[in-house]
């Protein structure tokens, strides 16, 4: 698998590497609330994607031990809710054209 630096200097860097000029770097900030710790947990339970499919992988004991960790960890508001801030970057970047 492929570790890329996701830090926006990074990012734009690479662009403009690949020859992109104009290149912007944005986050796009999406804030996420849980109902409770079930909400948050059982997507993870789905095998679909980079995050349950690790979680897949795990024994059963250490599965446990994860979830666990992760209710103690998170902030739960007085409701029992969690709420999080996803992130995400785009990139716009513009390539030469020839002449």
């Amino acid at each position: 698998m492929l570790a890329v630096d996701s830090r926006p200097e990074v990012l734009q860097a690479l662009c403009r590497e690949a020859g992109l000029t104009d290149v912007s770097v944005e986050a796009v900030v999406v804030p996420t609330v849980f109902t409770g710790f079930a909400d948050y947990w059982t997507p993870f339970l789905g095998g679909q994607g980079s995050a349950p499919a690790y979680l897949s992988s795990l024994a059963e004991p250490q599965r446990v031990a994860l979830r666990d960790l992760l209710a103690a960890r998170l902030p739960t508001g007085p409701d029992g809710s969690i709420r999080l801030t996803a992130r995400a970057w785009a990139i716009r970047g513009s390539r030469p054209t020839s002449v």
